[in-house]
């Protein structure tokens, strides 16, 4: 975290939402075909894991036999070279979570539309083993399927950033307080309050600034950026207009992909 020069180390979090466009530029509503080249129940609950997915999510729709874009699982790696097997001891805290450790699926997940590939990612999940040496295949399933459908379908991801208490001009700290509760007009009167007590104070700037940023109001927001980074020139400042850019971008690749 940054700190500006006569601010209070101390930072209130201020929560807001972003878009995230999907990876692939693939139509709503596009049929997916899994394809799991694993054998046993592991295949069998590949495909379980991102059928069921695929078909909650609601965004893309389940092919059973070809479908607009294949989701290719393959190099499955599976750890399996030293079970925990039951042996009637379980021993201790520290014995028991040893004998029932971990292993870990290492996984790479290709999308492939019209026969070309367009996104790959690989994954890992956990595999925990039951005292007899069963593993879950179900959930380490289920875990990659949420980690490779999350990157292809436009969703929000909440986040936070930080703003500075201002020594002798508490109304930035309470403007802060206010957003991450939510009030954001609340926060934006106690923000022109700061300015009107310190109209130079950078950080009663940068807190309008999230709060157009909040709205969607990224040309008054860029202004308040501008101005904070003019009053008192900080990484923090200037970043925050690049993210504006990114936001945007982002935002509207999204809502393209969502209404296309």
């Amino acid at each position: 975290m940054l700190v500006a020069w006569g601010m209070s180390s101390c930072a209130t979090q201020v929560y807001l939402n972003r878009w995230e466009p999907s990876q692939v530029d693939l139509a709503r509503g596009s049929a997916l075909r899994v394809l799991a080249e694993a054998h046993g129940p592991l295949r069998y609950e590949l495909k379980r894991a991102f059928q069921q997915q695929i078909a909650a999510d609601g965004f893309y729709c389940v092919a059973r036999h070809t479908g607009d874009a294949d989701v290719r699982l393959h190099h499955v790696e599976v750890d399996m070279e030293h079970p925990p097997v039951d042996d009637g001891h379980h021993g201790d805290r520290h014995e028991r979570e040893e004998h029932e450790r971990v292993r870990e699926v290492e996984l790479t997940a290709d999308v492939i539309c019209n026969y070309q590939r367009i996104y790959r990612r690989e994954c890992s999940a956990l595999v925990s083993y039951d005292i007899h040496g069963h593993p879950d295949w179900e959930a380490a399933c289920e875990s990659i399927a949420a980690k490779v459908m999350r990157d292809l379908t436009p969703h929000i991801v909440r986040y936070s950033v930080g703003v500075d208490a201002v020594e002798g001009n508490p109304a930035v700290e309470q403007a802060a307080q206010a957003c991450a509760a939510g009030n954001w007009e609340q926060g934006r009167s106690l923000a022109h309050a700061a300015l009107q007590q310190n109209p130079d104070e950078p950080e009663a700037c940068y807190m309008l600034g999230i709060i157009e940023r909040n709205a969607r109001n990224y040309t008054a927001s860029d202004s308040w950026f501008r101005k904070a980074n003019s009053l008192r020139p900080a990484s923090k400042y200037s970043g925050a207009i690049r993210d504006n850019a990114h936001l945007q971008a982002a935002e509207q690749r999204a809502r393209y992909q969502l209404e296309r």
